[in-house]
């Protein structure tokens, strides 16, 4: 079987007969081994010159066995055809021949730099919905014919049609989407002062989300990954209150445009396991047992109980980077063994981001065993 054929066959009753296999935040893997798995500049990565795109993608499956890759827009047509791009002892420029314009472009930092966080001050926060929409503005509707006539989705056609993948697009969850605009303690004071605020205010991201799910259905693009975070942090019945409606809705939109929908939540799901599977996605996802919590996934699947496919969580640091081949070939045969009691509505894959410290050969012998042991 493909790798394709291997994933879509997993989202089905009858589930796979072979177990696909992939890692959670392949992006941040491409960022910080981009030097280990190709020779391809690092500033290709979604620049449009789509010939030297699909080389590195190759590269990067050839490299790593990983059978899926988040997809992006493009630049359109027209801009690509006006723009070049020029090393200087500065570093990398990207020029727009038409306009002048010049952008220094920032080579990635392995690890990452963090520029999200962010303080908003408690008195500011929104009370009304006037406020709300203030604070939260409206994406304008997405226009697939004008989309696709620009060709924005030209790279993300041509690694589909020249590689073996799962190409997918990745969301933020309405809930988690708070804490961008309003920071931690904001984002938990919010959603405790007023549930009905609160709800609404979702609901307006989620009128933005909504844009987004459709440029990824245009991308060409098999399912959408929705990442949560902190919201085991609120109470079940916040949870219950405000989250599973506005993520159901989310997963109605991805279905409605042909999509698989992947809900990824990050942190403890033990006392919300039940409302998280109410949303209804096609695939649950969680992170590795860490911070104080166990999620086992023989337990996982267990409860699930051939409601839908559950993807794995194999530890990233204790197993992955750190662990001797024997502990990583004994865990993946018993996160197989546990996908086999889901009907085999399984895929392999890693609980948290791959670390900087793991090398790509250490990636390769994951995906060779997941590939040895769930044929």
């Amino acid at each position: 079987m493909t790798a394709r054929e291997k994933i879509r066959r997993a989202f089905t009753p009858e589930g796979t007969p072979e177990i696909g296999v992939v890692a959670s935040y392949d992006g941040i893997f491409i960022r910080d081994h981009w030097f280990a798995f190709t020779e391809v500049p690092w500033w290709y990565t979604f620049s449009g010159k789509i010939n030297e795109e699909v080389i590195w993608v190759r590269d990067f499956c050839r490299r790593s066995g990983l059978e899926w890759l988040e997809v992006r827009p493009c630049p359109s047509r027209a801009e690509r055809s006006h723009q070049r791009y020029e090393q200087r002892q500065n570093g990398v420029w990207r020029i727009d021949e038409e306009t002048g314009d010049e952008e220094h472009l920032q080579e990635p930092t392995p690890g990452g730099i963090n520029t999200s966080s962010k303080h908003f001050a408690l008195d500011l926060l929104p009370t009304t919905q006037s406020e709300v929409d203030a604070l939260i503005s409206q994406a304008s509707a997405f226009d697939r014919a004008s989309f696709l006539a620009e060709g924005r989705h030209d790279t993300a056609t041509a690694i589909g049609n020249a590689l073996d993948l799962i190409l997918y697009g990745a969301i933020t969850s309405p809930l988690w989407s708070f804490y961008s605009l309003l920071g931690y303690e904001g984002m938990m004071v919010f959603l405790a002062q007023d549930g009905d605020l609160a709800s609404y205010a979702a609901g307006r991201i989620l009128r933005n989300v909504t844009q987004r799910i459709r440029m990824v259905s245009a991308l060409g693009a098999d399912a959408v990954w929705i990442e949560e975070c902190l919201t085991d942090q609120i109470s079940p019945e916040l949870f219950w209150q405000i989250n599973v409606p506005i993520l159901q809705k989310c997963v109605q939109e991805i279905r409605a445009c042909g999509l698989k929908s992947i809900y990824y939540y990050c942190g403890n799901p033990g006392d919300r396991l039940e409302a998280i599977l109410e949303v209804g996605a096609d695939a649950v996802h969680f992170e590795e047992s860490k911070k104080g919590f166990t999620v086992d996934i023989e337990e996982i699947i267990a409860k699930v109980d051939g409601r839908c496919t559950v993807f794995g969580n194999l530890d990233s640091i204790a197993l992955l980077q750190d662990g001797t081949e024997t502990e990583l070939r004994t865990e993946i045969k018993r996160q197989l063994e546990a996908g086999k009691k889901n009907g085999n509505r399984f895929v392999m894959s890693i609980g948290s981001p791959i670390t900087p410290r793991t090398p790509v050969e250490r990636i390769k012998l994951y995906t060779d065993v997941v590939q040895e042991l769930g044929a």
